[in-house]
């Protein structure tokens, strides 16, 4: 089974239309299996609110884009601040010079990687930060970026395909 990790920079993506916004509305449209630490939920309201707040989504589509992000949140496996993903994010913002969110979003894929019981569970970490794909790269995880084609070869290309988003 394959299990897509995303951080905020990717997840967003769904809620505001932007480079990658297929890519990542095409792992919500099949049956994938989605994890991110409690933390990215908080990041994509944030980043949301922001938006709104510039003017850049209008109040009422905010409240429905937060309705959607909430419905969305509970088909994710959520990967809890624990003592124990606190004290891996707190090493590898040490080991990879990474923001503090940033580590926390690879802490916890590495945490849900060590729990996978079948050999044959993938975990993919999907992320749009420069800094946090090199790590997890060098940590040995498999990255995808949804603003890069060909990171994700099941998922449709920008050009291929309008959403309602672009109508």
């Amino acid at each position: 089974m394959i299990f897509y990790y995303l951080d905020a920079s990717a997840w967003v993506k769904r809620y505001y239309q932007e480079t990658g916004t297929r890519r990542v509305q095409g792992l919500f449209s099949q049956e994938t299996k989605l994890a991110c630490s409690v933390l990215g939920l908080i990041e994509v309201i944030a980043t949301l609110a922001r938006k709104c707040k510039a003017r850049e989504i209008a109040p009422s589509s905010f409240e429905q884009k937060v309705q959607d992000l909430e419905d969305d949140w509970r088909r994710f496996i959520h990967i809890h601040l624990t003592a124990e993903a606190v004290d891996a994010a707190k090493e590898q913002a040490r080991v990879w010079a990474l923001r503090g969110a940033d580590a926390i979003h690879l802490a916890s894929a590495l945490m849900l990687r060590r729990r996978f019981e079948d050999e044959e569970d993938q975990l993919i970490f999907v992320t749009s930060d420069r800094e946090l794909k090199e790590a997890a790269t060098s940590v040995g995880l498999t990255v995808s970026d949804p603003n890069e084609e060909g990171s994700s070869p099941s998922e449709p290309r920008e050009d291929e395909e309008k959403t309602q988003d672009d109508e």
